[in-house]
C-alpha cells in the first residue's frame, strides 16, 4: 500500500476483478485486499492466467535478489535462462546441463518460485520483446530475432496472448515508428543503494586498450574489434539507473549482450541485505556507512578475466593491464585471444614468467577440453577445485574468479595482499576472521579493497602483519 521501492522485484500484485497482475510500486488505485493474490514472479502469475499492468509495466522491475533463492542449482539455471539458453534447446537439455533430472528441476522451480523453467524462459523473451517495441523503432522481424524468438508467427502469438493486444498495436501506443534505428538504447533499473564511483573506477583502472574505454560515468565495450568499422556498446550512468546503448547490427545478440552487462554492474545484488551483515562487523561499519552499496563488478568474458588473473598474480593492476594488451597485440590481432589461440602459443614472448604462460596454456586447454565452465552458470566449488588443479593457479586466483566470473557472493581470496594487510593475518587466519561476513565474503572484500584505495591516497596505510611466506599472495589487483 505504501508503494515502497525497495520491494520492487521481489514480488507481483494480482488482482482477481481486473486480471492484471502489477509491480508493487503500481500508480494505479489500490485494490480491496479479498481481490488481491501474490506471486512471485510474473511468470507465475502470468500461469495462473494474470496479465502485465501496461502502466507499471513488469518487465522493468528490478529482479529478484538470487539471495532469496535457496537452491545453488535454481540459480545457475535463471542465469542460463536469462542468457536466452531455452530460446532454442529444451528444458531437458537446461536439465542436463545443470547434472539434474527434468523433473527434479521442475520441483524444484516449482518450490522455488511457484512456476516452471518454460514458463520463465517465455516471460523473459516476451518482456525484452515489449521493451524493444516501446523504446526501440525495430522492424518486427528483426524485434522478434532480438527477443529470442524462432520466428515472428511465435513472437506475434507469445505476445498477444500475453498482453492481449498484438505487437503494433503495443507499439501504436509507445509513439515508436519502424524506422530502422542504427541504436537500440534500453534502461536497467538499478537497486539502491548503488556506489557508481567504485564501480565505474574499478572498470577504468581495468580498461584493456582498443576494447574497453570508461570516461567518468560512462563505460564502453568494442565488440568487433577485428573490423574496419568496429561497433561500440556503451553503458551510461542515467537517470538513477544504467541507459545501454547496443548498435542495431549486433541487436540478434541483444539477449547475451544485456546479460553481461547486468554481469559486469553486478545488477542482481541486494545492497541493503549486504551491507547489513558486513556492517554489523567493528572493523567494516564505518566504511560500509560511508560507502555503501559497493558491488563486485563481474566479468565481460569468462576465459578473459581468468587469464587476467594469472597475468596479475603477484603484480600491480597497471602491469596487469600491460600484459594483457600485449597479449591481444600479438596472439588475438587487437581483439582477447581466445583459447584455442592461447592453448600453444609462446605466452611468455610478452614478458611474464614461464610458470604463468604454462598456466595459461593448462587453461586453454582445460577449457577447449570441456574441463572447465568459465562463467556465471558454473558450479563454484566445482570450478574453484578445476583452477587449483592446473599448475600455477592457486587460492587467490579461484577466489578471484569466483568472484567476477561464477559471481559467488561469497567468494573469498584468502591470499590476497590487501585482505591479509588489513586484516593482519595469514591465509589460515582470514578465513577465520571473514567468517562474520558470510554469505557476502566477496562484498566484504571490496570493502576491504576500497579501505586501501582510501588509505593510499591520504598515505596512511596500518602497520600490519605480513602474509605467511608460504602463500604466496598474488597483486594488488
Amino acid at each position: 500500500m505504501a508503494r515502497d521501492p525497495r520491494f520492487d522485484g521481489r514480488f507481483i500484485v494480482a488482482v482477481l476483478t481486473t486480471g492484471i497482475y502489477c509491480r508493487p510500486v503500481c500508480p494505479a488505485r489500490t485494490p480491496a485486499e479479498e481481490n488481491v493474490r501474490y506471486f512471485a514472479t510474473p511468470a507465475s502469475a502470468q500461469d495462473a492466467g494474470y496479465r502485465p499492468c501496461l502502466r507499471c509495466r513488469p518487465e522493468t522491475a528490478r529482479r529478484l535478489p538470487e539471495w532469496t533463492l535457496g537452491s545453488q542449482t535454481v540459480i545457475r539455471a535463471l542465469r542460463l535462462i536469462d542468457a536466452g539458453y531455452l530460446d532454442d534447446r529444451s528444458v531437458a537439455d537446461l536439465a542436463e546441463a545443470l547434472d539434474v533430472s527434468k523433473r527434479h528441476l521442475d520441483r524444484l522451480f516449482q518450490d522455488q518460485l511457484q512456476t516452471t523453467p518454460k514458463s520463465l524462459g517465455m516471460i523473459r523473451r516476451v518482456q525484452l520483446a515489449k521493451r524493444l517495441i516501446d523504446h526501440s523503432s525495430l522492424a518486427f522481424g528483426q524485434l522478434a530475432l532480438s527477443a529470442g524468438y524462432g520466428s515472428v508467427r511465435r513472437f506475434n502469438d507469445e505476445v498477444r496472448s500475453t498482453f492481449g493486444r498484438s505487437p503494433r498495436s503495443l507499439r501504436g501506443t509507445s509513439g515508436k515508428r519502424a524506422d530502422g534505428g542504427q541504436v537500440l538504447r534500453l534502461k536497467l533499473p538499478v537497486r539502491e543503494p548503488y556506489n557508481r564511483r567504485w564501480v565505474f573506477g574499478f572498470l577504468e583502472k581495468r580498461a584493456l586498450p582498443g576494447l574497453e574505454e570508461v570516461t567518468g560515468f560512462e563505460y564502453r565495450r568494442c565488440l568487433t574489434p577485428n573490423e574496419r568499422q568496429p561497433q561500440w556498446l556503451k553503458v551510461a550512468w542515467q537517470d538513477e539507473g544504467l541507459a545501454v546503448d547496443v548498435p542495431a547490427a549486433a541487436a540478434g545478440d541483444l539477449a547475451e549482450l544485456l546479460r553481461r552487462v547486468r554481469r559486469v554492474f553486478d545488477l542482481d545484488a541486494d545492497p541493503d541485505v549486504i551491507d547489513e551483515r558486513i556492517a554489523a562487523d567493528d572493523r567494516l561499519r564505518d566504511i560500509v556507512r560511508s560507502e555503501p552499496g559497493l558491488r563486485v563488478p563481474g566479468a565481460w568474458d569468462g576465459f578473459e578475466t581468468t587469464v587476467r588473473a594469472i597475468l596479475g598474480q603477484q603484480v600491480s593492476v597497471a602491469r596487469a593491464t600491460e600484459l594483457a594488451g600485449r597479449l591481444c597485440a600479438e596472439f588475438g590481432d587487437g581483439a582477447f585471444p581466445n583459447a584455442q589461440q592461447l592453448a600453444d602459443a609462446d605466452i611468455a614472448a610478452i614478458g611474464m614468467p614461464g610458470a604463468r604462460a604454462e598456466a595459461i596454456r593448462n587453461l586453454s586447454r582445460g577449457v577447449l577440453g570441456g574441463d572447465l565452465q568459465l562463467d556465471d552458470g558454473a558450479d563454484f566449488a566445482q570450478l574453484s577445485a578445476g583452477l587449483q588443479s592446473l599448475r600455477g593457479i592457486g587460492s587467490w586466483t579461484a577466489g578471484y574468479v569466483g568472484m567476477r566470473v561464477a559471481k559467488d557472493p561469497d567468494a573469498f581470496p584468502d591470499a590476497d595482499w590487501v585482505v591479509l594487510k588489513a586484516l593482519a593475518a595469514t591465509p589460515a587466519a582470514a578465513r577465520q576472521l571473514a567468517d562474520c561476513w558470510r554469505p557476502w565474503r566477496a562484498y566484504a572484500v571490496m570493502y576491504l579493497w576500497k579501505l586501501a584505495d582510501l588509505a593510499r591516497q591520504v598515505g596512511s596505510w596500518p602497520p600490519t602483519a605480513k602474509p605467511a611466506r608460504s602463500e604466496k599472495s598474488p597483486d594488488r589487483s
